[in-house]
């Protein structure tokens, strides 16, 4: 086992170097040596681990999955040797982590900055996409996601509720005026959310518990909701985003609630994981600190239609 975990440090230093001699340097081993250990290491797999010319070394794809497994597990053991060594638990090892892009740029990375502050010895490896990423592609440990589950053999930890909201600058109100039901949206310049499928220029609201969808239009398309979000502010449309990628721009008048007797949606709000495995211990550590630091912010609550508010209103949540 002692042997296997030793290959998996030098496999894993060879891919993080791309050089066989460099990885070879730090661990004390000549460039024969690195070359037989190599050699040892695919002839037990019956496979090639590592792409090679003059100029260059990469994983194959079996090799990419044994460096990316092989992480995992050594920072395991070197984390289970730390607790036996020096008495002591603090968390190792490192996070991966994806959400979309204004929502990490919002609230995750503070929420990754006051989980590090307790945990100085996690690194997190934060990806910020607004697209939908599988976690192998994405190399995470945990997404961060708005809607409904897309996959059923995903374990779903709450976060709170969602739900979308119309919204423009004080300025593009000033200047194009309100619009005061959501067909008048037709009339409008609005800024839409590009998906890797479809345009999301179709808009959702409640009328009097009657469901309503909106084509929408504009001269300004993005696959990026910061941009959109950033576009909104400048006054060049109106936006349909989630409140909580809003919540701080209406708290500080940069952007204006529109058609606040129409209802949107409500959608979950979820942290999720891979089912079928147990969690490693600094994983399971952050999604329940996630948990309980969503549970305290209230800022985006205030735009959340209570359940028990009749459709029309908007009135602040519960604080605290």
């Amino acid at each position: 086992m002692v042997d296997r975990l030793q290959d998996m440090r030098l496999f894993r230093l060879v891919v993080q170097t791309g050089s066989l001699s460099t990885a070879g340097r730090q661990m004390g081993l000549s460039p024969a040596a690195m070359s037989g250990r190599l050699k040892a290491m695919e002839d037990f797999y019956g496979l090639r681990l590592l792409k090679r010319n003059t100029r260059s070394l990469s994983p194959t794809a079996e090799g990419q999955l044994l460096f990316e497994n092989a992480q995992k597990i050594l920072e395991e053991v070197d984390a289970l040797d730390s607790i036996i060594k020096n008495g002591q638990s603090d968390l190792l090892g490192t996070i991966g982590l994806t959400c979309p892009t204004d929502l990490g740029r919002q609230w995750i990375s503070q929420l990754v900055d006051s989980f590090i502050s307790e945990n100085p010895h996690i690194r997190v490896r934060l990806f910020l996409t607004d697209r939908v990423l599988d976690f192998v592609e994405s190399g995470s440990d945990i997404a961060i996601r708005f809607g409904d589950l897309p996959d059923s053999t995903l374990i779903a930890r709450s976060l709170g509720v969602d739900r979308h909201i119309v919204c423009c600058s004080p300025q593009y109100l000033e200047q194009r005026g309100a619009p005061l039901s959501p067909e008048d949206l037709q009339h409008h310049n609005c800024l839409v959310h590009l998906s890797a499928d479809f345009t999301l220029d179709r808009w959702k609201f409640m009328d009097k518990g009657v469901p309503t969808t909106i084509q929408v239009k504009g001269n300004r398309l993005a696959n990026d909701g910061f941009t959109l979000r950033q576009w909104g502010v400048q006054g060049l449309g109106i936006i349909w985003k989630s409140v909580w990628e809003v919540a701080d721009d209406i708290q500080a008048k940069r952007l204006i609630p529109l058609l606040e007797d129409y209802q949107c949606p409500s959608t979950g709000f979820h942290l999720l994981t891979e089912g079928g495995k147990k969690l490693p211990l600094r994983v399971k550590t952050f999604v329940d600190f996630a948990v309980q630091y969503f549970k305290k912010l209230d800022t985006p609550s205030r735009y959340i239609l209570p359940p028990e508010a009749p459709l029309g209103t908007m009135r602040p949540g519960p604080r605290g």
